[in-house]
C-alpha cells in the first residue's frame, strides 16, 4: 500500500509538471523570431493578400494569442498536436515516424555508456592512483569535455573514410531496404523479418553514432561510480566484511555496488532523457532520421506546431524518466518511500 501511494504521488506530480511545461513551451514558441508565413510561402504567394490570409486562418495564426493558447490546450487534451506547416501532415504522425529511430540510437548509446561507465568506474576505484586509474580518469574527462559534433566528425573520418571499419551515415547500407515497420527500430524489425544480415548491418550503423552519444554520459557514470565506490569501500560494514575474509569481488558485487547504483541511476536517467531528446548535430552529421533532425528542419521553417510537438516530447521524456527513476529509488532503497 505504501509503495502504491508513493507511485501515485509521483504520477500526480508528472501530470502537474506536464501542464506547466506545455504552457511554458507555448509561451517560448511565440517568442521565436520569424514569421512562419514568410518562411513557408513563396514570394509570389506572399504578394497575394488572399493567399496569406487563407494560410494564416488555416493554422490559426490570425487569432489572438490567448485564443491560440486555449485551442492549444484543448487539442493537447485530445492528443492533437496540430498539423505540421512544413509537411502538411499531423505532427503526432511525424513524431511517431522519427521517434523510433531516436529510441533505437538512444537505447544503444545508454546501454554502452552504462556498461563501460560502471566497468571503468569499478576498475578505477580498485586500482586507485595507479597508471590504469589515471588512464581511465583521463578517458572520462575526455568523454565529458569533447564536443559531440567534433567527435562525430573524427570517428567518421577515421573509422569510415580512412579505415573502412564501420559503415557511414544512415541507418542501413544501400544494398538493403528498410524492414517492414513493427517497432520502427531496424535491428529488431530485421530480426522479426527473419533477416539477420540486415539486422547486423543496422547494428553496425548504430556503433559510430552510439559511441559518440555515449561518450559524455559514460564519462559522468565513470566518475560517479568511482567516487561513490571509494566512499562506500571506506565504510565500517565493508571493513567488517573484509575482515571476515570476503574477496574483493565479493565485497563489490554483494555489498558495495548496490549502494553505488543509486547516484549512478540518476546519471543514467538524465543521460537517457538527453539522448531521447534528440542530439541535433549528431543526428544531422550521421543523417539519422530521428527527433533531432526533425527538430532542426522544423526550426529552419519556423514550423510552430512541430517545434511545440518536439519540445513537449523532450519534456515528457525527461519527466517520465525522472518519475521512473524516483520509483526505482523506492524499490532499491525503502527509505526513499518513507520520505517521499
Amino acid at each position: 500500500m505504501e509503495r502504491l501511494k508513493f507511485i501515485g504521488k509521483r504520477l500526480i506530480y508528472l501530470v502537474v509538471m506536464l501542464f506547466g511545461v506545455a504552457t511554458l513551451v507555448f509561451i517560448l514558441t511565440k517568442m521565436i523570431p520569424g514569421d512562419p508565413t514568410v518562411a513557408n510561402l513563396s514570394q509570389r504567394a506572399l504578394n497575394d493578400p488572399q493567399v496569406v490570409a487563407a494560410y494564416r486562418a488555416k493554422y490559426g495564426l490570425d487569432q489572438p494569442v490567448f485564443v491560440q493558447y486555449i485551442l492549444y490546450i484543448k487539442n493537447l487534451l485530445h492528443l492533437d498536436l496540430g498539423t505540421s506547416i512544413r509537411t502538411n501532415k499531423p505532427v503526432l504522425d511525424e513524431l511517431a515516424r522519427c521517434y523510433p529511430a531516436t529510441i533505437e540510437l538512444a537505447l544503444f548509446a545508454i546501454i554502452l555508456a552504462a556498461l563501460l561507465g560502471i566497468l571503468f568506474g569499478v576498475i578505477s576505484a580498485i586500482k586507485r592512483n595507479s597508471i590504469l586509474d589515471q588512464v581511465v580518469r583521463a578517458l572520462s574527462v575526455t568523454g565529458v569535455s569533447i564536443p559531440s559534433f567534433w567527435f562525430a566528425l573524427l570517428v567518421l573520418y577515421f573509422f569510415y573514410y580512412k579505415l573502412h571499419i564501420f559503415p557511414g551515415p544512415g541507418r542501413l547500407s544501400n544494398s538493403f531496404s528498410a524492414p517492414a515497420t513493427v517497432t520502427g527500430m531496424y535491428v529488431i524489425d530485421s530480426l522479426i523479418e527473419g533477416n539477420p544480415a540486415k539486422a547486423l548491418d543496422a547494428l553496425q550503423h548504430l556503433i559510430l553514432p552510439g559511441l559518440v552519444l555515449a561518450a559524455f554520459t559514460m564519462g559522468l557514470i565513470t566518475r560517479t561510480t568511482r567516487s561513490n565506490l571509494l566512499d562506500v569501500m571506506s565504510t565500517d560494514y565493508i571493513r567488517t566484511a573484509r575482515a571476515k575474509g570476503l574477496s574483493r569481488v565479493g565485497l563489490i558485487v554483494r555489498h558495495a555496488l548496490g549502494n553505488v547504483l543509486i547516484p549512478v541511476l540518476t546519471v543514467i536517467g538524465l543521460g537517457l532523457g538527453n539522448l531521447l531528446g534528440g542530439m541535433v548535430l549528431v543526428e544531422t552529421i550521421f543523417n539519422w532520421p530521428g527527433v533531432g533532425q526533425f527538430a532542426y528542419e522544423s526550426v529552419l521553417s519556423v514550423d510552430y506546431p512541430s517545434i511545440i510537438g518536439v519540445a513537449l516530447l523532450i519534456a515528457l521524456n525527461y519527466m517520465v524518466i525522472n518519475t521512473v527513476v524516483d520509483i526505482l529509488y523506492g524499490v532499491i532503497d525503502p527509505r526513499v518511500r518513507c520520505n517521499g
